[in-house]
């Protein structure tokens, strides 16, 4: 802004000059030494304290001085053309600050604010179709430096502060306070230009309104001067004036390059959905930041003001998607959302997307004039545009009439010229409040572990429609959680994910593929779990049982072993990790003789864990015997970064088919690719198989024609051997892997056939 203000004095300090363009007729305008060349059909109007004159930029103007204290602006003016104006820097009205993100206007920006250090000035200059008169005007090379400063500018935090604590005149008795999002029911008016303190004192004393619709900002604004300022809002906030902020950004598209909006000097947006409600994403964010400069917080309602269109295919789906993104980002910033429109065009494509996955508005704001009744206004804001099932309750504001010739009401001896409405819905006021909408703030998520180790997960979001999908969130702590599956909303819950993880967490994403809102995390109940489906019995030892404690470390688990009603083995207490691991249970001479003489070799049973915790978990298991013969080889483990060898043997059936016991250790499951190698030799194929997070499970392998030979070829049943595995996890697409770290788990183990 330095330097774009120095480079301002340099060339308003210039002599006027006319246009390159010699078949424009232009003049030139001098004021506190600064000039501007402009066409010479634009009238010039001086402004002062008493000035009625209504600084408004949907006109070709040049405006000189303070804006007055009481305009007199029509009733409706949205829109920007090219325009001029030059003020005094200490101004204490507002001029509402600019749009701060280009990405809520189209181009780059339509208006530009230069400070005058030299000269103690401001000139504010916006640009429609020909901003090529206004570069001229100023002189500059180009407008974008200069919009970019503008729209990348935030008001010191100084001067909101000053703002806010200046001190007003009181010409009232004390009111009722407005509240921050409070409803109010009653009368109100929306004016172009918001009146000064004392008008509003006049009114508020002797008007039967209650209620002021103010322009907060956007692309379309045109009145952005005026005397609206934090302090003013805080001031007439505790005078029980209600706000009702309007932002007036991007229009409806042009469709077939012509415009579908009745505002023919708007901008407009995008044709294209996605594109259009990338904007309202950005004018939602800039409409936030215009409202706190003017310290309305959280909790209140902002409105955004889509003037009649006409509706189709393209302009309805743009528009329609524009507004849910607006509605999105503004429940995202804790605000509530409302739309003003007319009757015909905005708010019969809202209503026609009720009770549909659309994302509604909080508030709805009808345009739907009765010039045959222009006082009277109507008994409630029902109206034939809306059904009555629809935004039912306090939801729903109504512009019941707009008198076409300009003529103004006065009342305490000043006049205003105004559109009635009949409110009956939340209003804003100064300050913060608490955000309430008309669906649930995020989305609720169930988590309900398993006994064998999977988890159960119920998404939702009562009352919030618009949803087409979820994201389910997983991790090791409630702050750090990534994607696990996606699931159609639509989906029979609750879904079963093969995880076993401490946290979860879901996002609702919409049609759009935007996420509406996040669950807070939900931690897994403490809870046991049983992995696998067998568990093997040595000739003299105990059986093994795969076994993990969730969300304690350590836990203290027993296990008991049953075959029917009879309890064949229970184990001592003993202490597994968060990892999990084997629990030994020791057996019965007579429970062994039963797992080796059962028929194919196998005892079902079932066995059942009880933690210190209170956790429990039951599932059915098969005892498969085994015995070992022959020197015993070296064993050795080594973890790896998301997996860890947890068994020291390896049991190969028919000395073909193998497994070794491991757990995935990582947040995402583990796709894990296992290899058995001697001296460097691979004994087997590799083989790949998916560990979810958290889950110990058996990776099996085949062995090679010559790891076959060797083991079969053993004094015994045992072969030292090196098992190595490694893991993968799938893209965010599914459409590729990428290795998981370079560390892999390797173990020396013994494989032992069965014999």
């Amino acid at each position: 802004m330095i330097a774009i203000a120095a480079v301002g004095v340099l060339l308003f300090a210039l002599p006027g000059v006319a246009l390159a363009n010699g078949a424009r007729a232009t003049r030139t305008v001098r004021y506190h030494g600064v000039s501007v060349t402009v066409p010479a059909s634009w009238p010039v109007f001086h402004l002062s304290a008493r000035s009625h004159v209504c600084v408004r930029f949907n006109r070709h103007a040049v405006y000189l001085g303070e804006p007055g204290r009481s305009e007199y602006c029509p009733m409706q003016a949205v829109g920007r053309t090219e325009a001029i104006l030059i003020s005094p820097a200490g101004y204490g009205g507002a001029l509402l600050a600019p749009v701060s993100r280009l990405d809520a206007a189209t181009g780059a920006g339509s208006m530009a604010r230069i400070t005058d250090r030299l000269h103690h000035l401001v000139i504010t200059a916006t640009w429609n179709r020909d901003p090529a008169i206004v570069r001229r005007a100023l002189r500059l090379a180009s407008l974008r430096p200069a919009a970019l400063a503008t729209n990348g500018h935030r008001p010191a935090a100084a001067q909101i502060s000053a703002l806010r604590s200046r001190s007003l005149p009181r010409l009232t008795s004390p009111a009722t306070p407005a509240l921050p999002g409070e409803v109010y029911d009653g009368l109100g008016f929306d004016v172009c230009s918001a009146p000064s303190v004392g008008n509003m004192a006049a009114w508020g004393e002797s008007s039967p309104y209650a209620a002021i619709g103010i322009y907060i900002g956007g692309v379309n604004a045109a009145c952005i001067g005026g005397n609206l300022n934090a302090a003013w809002v805080s001031s007439e906030s505790a005078a029980g004036w209600h706000m009702i902020p309007t932002y007036v950004g991007p229009q409806a598209p042009l469709v077939g390059n012509k415009p579908s909006s009745s505002c023919s000097r708007c901008e407009p947006m995008s044709a294209t959905p996605a594109t259009a409600a990338t904007a309202g994403t950005a004018a939602a964010q800039d409409a936030v930041a215009q409202a706190q400069a003017l310290g309305i917080g959280p909790g209140n309602p902002i409105y955004y003001d889509i003037e009649q269109y006409a509706r189709s295919a393209t302009s309805s789906g743009a528009v329609l998607a524009f507004l849910q993104a607006w509605t999105q980002q503004l429940h995202l910033s804790g605000y509530q959302s409302g739309v003003y429109s007319s009757g015909s065009s905005g708010i019969a494509d809202l209503v026609a997307s009720y009770g549909t996955t659309y994302i509604e508005p909080d508030e709805l704001w009808t345009a739907s004039w009765d010039s045959s009744e222009p006082i009277t206004p109507p008994t409630s804001p029902a109206n034939s545009w809306v059904p009555s099932t629809d935004w039912p309750g306090t939801h729903q504001l109504l512009q019941y009439y707009s008198d076409p010739s300009g003529k103004a009401e006065q009342y305490g001896g000043v006049t205003i010229g105004i559109d009635r409405d009949f409110v009956d819905a939340p209003t804003a006021a100064y300050g913060s409040g608490t955000f309430v909408s008309q669906v649930a703030a995020a989305p609720s998520l169930t988590v309900k572990p398993q006994p064998n180790g999977w988890v159960e997960l119920a998404p939702g979001w009562t009352g919030e429609p618009g949803i087409t999908s979820y994201v389910l969130l997983g991790g090791l702590s409630a702050t750090a959680l990534s994607p696990i599956e996606t699931v159609s909303a639509t989906a029979r819950f609750p879904v079963k994910l093969q995880e076993s993880l401490p946290y979860f967490a879901v996002q609702a994403v919409n049609s759009l593929g935007q996420v509406v809102g996040t669950s807070a995390p939900v931690q897994t109940p403490p809870s046991v779990a049983i992995f696998g489906n067998s568990a093997y019995v040595g000739a003299k030892g105990p059986a093994g049982i795969p076994v993990a404690c969730l969300n304690a470390v350590p836990c203290e688990i027993q296990a008991s072993i049953y075959q029917g009603k009879k309890r064949l083995a229970r184990s001592p207490v003993s202490s597994i990790s968060r990892h999990g691991g084997q629990l030994l249970v020791p057996l019965s001479t007579h429970t062994r003789k039963l797992v080796t003489t059962n028929l194919n070799r196998r005892l079902p049973v079932k066995v059942t864990l009880t933690s210190s915790t209170g956790a429990t978990a039951s599932r059915p298991l098969n005892l498969i015997p085994y015995t070992i013969s022959g020197p015993a080889p070296a064993r050795r483990a080594w973890s790896g970064t998301a997996i860890q060898i947890l068994g020291a043997t390896s049991f190969v059936s028919n000395a073909w088919t193998g497994g070794v016991l491991a757990i995935c250790k990582s947040a995402a499951p583990c796709v894990a690719t296992t290899r058995v190698t001697l001296g460097g030799a691979p004994l087997s194929e590799p083989r790949t198989q998916t560990l979810g997070a958290g889950e110990i499970g058996y990776l099996t392998y085949r062995l090679n024609a010559k790891g076959h030979r060797l083991l079969r070829a053993r004094v015994g049943n045992q072969l030292g051997a090196r098992v190595t595995v490694t893991t993968t996890a799938p893209s965010s697409t599914g459409a590729a892997a990428a290795t998981r770290g370079a560390k892999a788990a390797t173990a020396l183990i013994s494989l032992d056939s069965f014999r």
